[in-house]
């Protein structure tokens, strides 16, 4: 008896978990008060009320939004980060490698059959610094990064060089090394040293002049060994940048592209519907940047659709705002927040944007820094400089919806021996509060997917909307009994069932007939499972 007891009680649960709502799926098993096992007929088994978390958001509750804290309406909304495009993509402080050579005309030395006393020459030179493509760099304040000094020569005399770099600057000083070679017999002479570029300002236009270059000034010491000046020997300078990084940059950018392409958004409530029509009230898209980059970004969209990966179907948006221009902070430090909003005033079609019963949200876009060119303003950028772009699908529950197909396949396992029940029938009483229909109809399948017994020989409704007010609010809660048995037959396959499918069709009250209905944070389900056996053996 106890092992019977426990199966009906089994056999219960898994159909109310897999035939009554499907969108409640997961449902919470401590919801359900089981009342102790009585053989008697019509036995209470569970109970259970369901809020519109329970019933909506089946796969993730964060989707339901209270959209008016007065009323309680409520939407669902879709979240998704389209990109977030870093400082580092947009400024690339690569390694740089430069080389100056000072001629003996540079060194002001001529052929001479031996040198003494001492020479002393200033030259400037000039040092490129590469970037890439389209950005001119006015002035860095560096994070971290070496500069290494290299001085060689075939001279056969001692060598003093001081490096100086005027627009390289620690603490307002520039930055100057001095370099010694002392001849011992052998050539070429070679030294170096190395700077830490750690908190160096830089500024790279030689007096707003040009853009991504910086001047060394060399000062040459040639104290004369009594060794000759043979006429083809030089100083070479060479100059490596490596492990740059900016704390900030100033300057031209260019008109880069923000790594926008494409982008979809999952609309879970549909992720098991395959058909139906849909038409919303006042639903909403909103594209939200937040920049932090100090120049002015221009996105373009070409196409904005919606998916229905069952069908294949798509619905295109038209007549959107294809243009979002972004805003940039004024200055370093600050964000500034860019929302482009469609709605059913910009984009006439948008309040059937689920018709389709789609699974994904699409668009296609591009993003340009400085879509004006070059303006009076410098660029600026920081370390941590992002630009972020995310989406928000807003499907505020106010509208109408017919033949909303429902299609899942569950898994369904009962070993437990059933050879003393007979039959089985199980009484559900829902008490709904929502302005929603609900019929189903379940179908047990083998190992094989295929069918086994269905309960329910057509779509049954189990769920019976409540009525509604002038304003579309419900008002009235709806009551409906619906019996569901299992024969002997049925109740003896049961071992060979794996799989459940459910097939069910929901509608909002009288949506074929245009009736707009809404839906509020206060809405309940309630639902009761009682349940009539018959044994084979004495009970």
């Amino acid at each position: 008896m106890n092992s019977l007891k426990k199966n009906i009680k089994f056999l219960a649960l898994i159909l109310l978990v897999v035939g009554i709502f499907p969108a409640c799926k997961k449902l919470e098993f401590d919801k359900l008060a089981q009342n102790a096992w009585n053989p008697n007929l019509a036995i209470p088994l569970a109970h259970a009320n369901f809020g519109v978390y329970d019933i909506l958001a089946r796969q993730d509750s964060s989707d339901i939004v209270v959209i008016d804290n007065t009323t309680g309406a409520i939407a669902l909304v879709y979240k998704g980060e389209v990109v977030s495009y870093d400082a580092q993509s947009i400024v690339q402080l690569n390694d740089q490698n430069s080389q100056t050579v000072l001629s003996l005309t540079d060194l002001n030395l001529v052929t001479l059959p031996a040198l003494s006393g001492t020479i002393s020459t200033n030259n400037s030179n000039n040092i490129v610094f590469n970037t890439n493509a389209g950005v001119e760099i006015y002035t860095v304040d560096f994070s971290n990064g070496t500069l290494n000094l290299t001085v060689t020569t075939n001279l056969q005399h001692d060598i003093t060089a001081v490096l100086t770099f005027p627009d390289l600057k620690l603490n307002n000083v520039p930055i100057s090394r001095t370099i010694n070679l002392t001849y011992t017999g052998g050539i070429p002479q070679t030294g170096s040293t190395s700077i830490d570029l750690t908190n160096v300002v830089g500024d790279f236009t030689l007096g707003n002049t040009t853009v991504n270059t910086f001047k060394v000034n060399c000062q040459t010491n040639i104290t004369g060994t009594g060794q000759p000046v043979v006429g083809n020997e030089n100083i070479q300078i060479d100059f490596n940048l490596s492990n740059l990084a900016f704390e900030n940059v100033q300057g031209y950018f260019g008109q880069q592209n923000l790594g926008i392409s494409n982008d979809t958004i999952l609309m879970k409530i549909f992720e098991t519907a395959s058909t139906g029509y849909f038409e919303l009230v006042n639903p909403k898209v909103k594209f939200i940047v937040e920049n932090s980059f100090g120049f002015p970004s221009r996105i373009n969209f070409s196409e904005i659709k919606t998916i229905n990966v069952a069908t294949g179907q798509e619905f295109p948006l038209s007549s959107f705002p294809s243009v979002f221009e972004v805003n940039a902070p004024a200055i370093m430090g600050q964000t500034a927040t860019s929302t482009l909003e469609l709605n059913t005033t910009n984009t006439p079609n948008l309040s059937t944007v689920i018709t389709p019963v789609p699974k994904y949200f699409y668009f296609a876009a591009t993003a340009q820094s400085n879509p004006s060119g070059q303006t009076a303003n410098l660029n600026f950028i920081e370390a941590d400089s992002k630009f972020k772009v995310r989406t928000e699908v807003e499907l505020p529950l106010e509208g109408l919806a017919y033949g909303f197909e429902l299609k899942d396949t569950v898994p369904f396992n009962f070993n437990e021996d059933v050879s003393v029940i007979e039959s089985v029938m199980f009484r559900i009483n829902v008490d709904n509060g929502f302005p929603v229909d609900f019929k189903t109809q379940l179908i047990f399948l083998d190992q094989n997917y295929n069918p086994l017994f269905t309960i329910f020989n057509s779509p049954e409704a189990v769920v019976q909307s409540a009525l509604v007010d002038n304003g579309g609010k419900v008002n009235q809660n709806t009551l409906k009994i619906t019996d569901a048995t299992l024969n002997t037959l049925q109740i003896s396959q049961l071992n060979q069932v794996k799989y459940v499918l459910i097939n069910g069709v929901a509608q909002t009250l009288d949506g074929t007939n245009g009736q707009i209905v809404k839906f509020y944070d206060s809405y309940k389900l309630g639902l009761k499972l009682g349940m009539q056996i018959q044994g084979k053996v004495g009970l």
